[in-house]
């Protein structure tokens, strides 16, 4: 009786694992087509902006700053729909060295449209850092 038990509640595991899996899988995917990154050079300063996505309709960006520039700056990156509003919850600004840096935004769900990823410095000045290419979901 106690091995039967067992075996009948391994298999209705297993039947609610699979159930699970299969429903996950089917509702996992989202068209999503483009994405990458964008360099902008100046000065000895490369600053790469970029946005990216998991095919489930989640995506996010991030900007990276190399070279000669040593000091502190206030970089900031967001993701923006096609009418360069800002996707809420998705700005991300931090005090960086400007030589070496990376920041990215949180992931957000924004539902359909075409989105970029768009960075910038706000101080010591004011720098534009660039828009990524787009991406669809």
């Amino acid at each position: 009786m106690t091995l039967r038990r067992v075996v009948a509640s391994g298999t209705a595991a297993l039947a609610l694992v699979a159930g699970i899996s299969v429903g996950a899988a089917g509702t996992a995917s989202a068209a999503q087509t483009g994405g990458g990154c964008v360099y902008h050079d100046k000065d000895g300063f490369s600053v790469r902006t970029c946005i990216d996505g998991d095919g489930a309709g989640g995506i996010w960006a991030d900007v990276q700053t190399y070279g000669s520039n040593n000091t502190s700056i206030n970089m900031c990156v967001e993701i923006v729909d096609s009418n360069q509003n800002l996707v809420p919850g998705s700005r991300n600004c931090q005090i960086v060295n400007g030589s070496s840096s990376d920041t990215g935004t949180n992931i957000v769900f924004p539902g359909s449209g075409t989105y970029y990823g768009v960075s910038y410095f706000t101080s010591p000045t004011y720098w534009y850092g660039g828009e990524s290419p787009s991406i669809s979901i």
